[in-house]
């Protein structure tokens, strides 16, 4: 695609429209604690919660892997780290393969509340979505692959042309 293509109009405003939509549905469903917050979770930050969602879908993650995963620098993510593990809601284990890495793995307890918290949210999508229309529901369904060669262009190399 040319770079004149790549800023006419109509994408610049499709462009603005989909940050504006992802702001917003990452309010909801990323970064924000949910409206019924577990006591363990009272005192995190959106980045805390990051942390827990990520390791609750691939426990066992380095902290480097983990930082790329988050796109955050190594330190910053440590520093949650340290938070999270005083909070007992991580632990750190060492590789058995290697000594110098460490793996982080949710607690009992984090992983109870972030599998309720995910209940919770999949509830809310259901009902929200049950209230659409099936026109709507349907244009939804319809945007997912597309979306998700945009979430693949923003997060790696650009997809070839053919998966367009």
């Amino acid at each position: 695609m040319s770079v004149t293509a790549a800023r006419d109009g109509r994408t610049e405003e499709l462009a603005v429209e989909i940050v504006e939509a992802a702001r917003l549905l990452w309010r909801v469903v990323g970064a924000e604690k949910p409206t019924a917050t577990p006591a363990a979770f009272e005192k995190l930050r959106p980045r805390h919660i990051q942390v827990l969602r990520l390791l609750a879908g691939q426990p066992g993650m380095s902290v480097r892997h983990a930082a790329e995963a988050l796109s955050m620098r190594p330190h910053n993510l440590s520093t949650l780290i340290t938070d999270l593990v005083g909070a007992g809601l991580i632990e750190r284990r060492g590789d058995p393969h290697d000594r110098r890495v460490a793996r982080l793995y949710l607690s009992q307890t984090a992983q109870a509340e972030v599998a309720g918290v995910e209940r919770d949210l999949h509830s809310a999508v259901v009902e929200v979505l049950a209230r659409l229309t099936d026109v709507d529901q349907g244009r939804l369904r319809a945007a997912l692959p597309a979306l998700g060669r945009l979430v693949a262009g923003l997060d790696g190399p650009t997809p070839p042309a053919s998966a367009r």
